[in-house]
């Protein structure tokens, strides 16, 4: 039986209020007491991810910014990637070149910057209470920063950019999409797959020992390294067609991770 359970949070373990529900909050709360440790793995920063861990009130890692930063459960930063400093303003430079359809926002240590107001991202830091500040990011130090990330209407508005990202800088970053209209630049190497191993690794364990769920592009490495890898009904498309034989289970909005986990470990 698999010892660790790994969730991807966005389209996953929330429902698509970005809410934990009473349901999902005592199936997990039950199995950590019966001794399964848990991990979340996402894109979020990790101040909002560790609201969300407290709110649960079990102790577990947190691998955030699509494992640029790890934390263990007593809140210490264990591993980090940062992106290059000399590159982060050439990355801002380039979201400008296709602003009015592209909106850049960069993680840089505890907070999180953008230039411009748009609904999308107010309606998301009123609703998890992590909140951006607006700044100039040409004046925002370019050490620390463990993420960039590109919102746009359309995933169409977004490939250009890709590209040119992809043209300039490919050997210097790594690039997902967490959702198709979000393109997210961390570190060369960054993926959630290879922070998990770190952290399994830390505590004497594998792959093999795992089972994770997720729903976007950016949980490909994860779903395709451990033991058991459930694709959500709501999974992207793209995601979809990468693991074609990944079994698929309930969308986040019924309780899909929640009604599995009882299956699973009801055995």
């Amino acid at each position: 039986m698999h010892s660790v359970v790994v969730s991807d949070l966005d389209g996953t373990l929330l429902n698509s209020q970005h809410k934990i529900t009473p349901y999902t909050r005592e199936v997990i709360r039950r199995l950590h007491d019966a001794g399964i440790k848990f991990v979340f793995a996402t894109g979020r920063h990790h101040i909002d991810v560790g609201r969300l861990a407290n709110e649960l009130g079990i102790s577990m890692y947190l691998i955030t910014a699509n494992g640029a930063r790890v934390h263990n459960p007593s809140g210490q930063i264990i591993i980090r990637h940062d992106i290059f400093p000399e590159i982060v303003p050439e990355l801002i430079d380039l979201g400008r070149e296709f602003q009015g359809k592209v909106l850049t926002n960069m993680y840089q240590e505890d907070s999180w910057f953008i230039e411009e107001r748009h609904e999308s991202v107010d309606h998301f830091s009123d609703e998890n209470k992590f909140a951006y500040q607006l700044q100039d990011l040409d004046t925002v130090n370019t050490t620390g920063v463990s993420k960039i990330f590109y919102l746009a209407e359309k995933h169409e508005d977004l490939l250009p950019l890709e590209k040119r990202i992809r043209d300039e800088l490919e050997d210097s970053v790594s690039m997902t999409f967490s959702l198709p209209n979000c393109l997210e630049v961390m570190a060369p190497g960054v993926c959630k797959g290879v922070a998990l191993a770190e952290v399994l690794k830390l505590k004497g364990l594998d792959f093999k020992n795992a089972v994770a769920f997720g729903d976007g592009l950016n949980d490909y490495e994860m779903l395709q390294g451990v033991d058991k890898g459930l694709l959500m009904g709501n999974a992207d498309k793209k995601l979809r067609a990468l693991l074609p034989d990944n079994e698929m289970i309930g969308d986040c909005n019924e309780n899909g991770v929640a009604a599995f986990l009882e299956r699973h470990y009801s055995h």
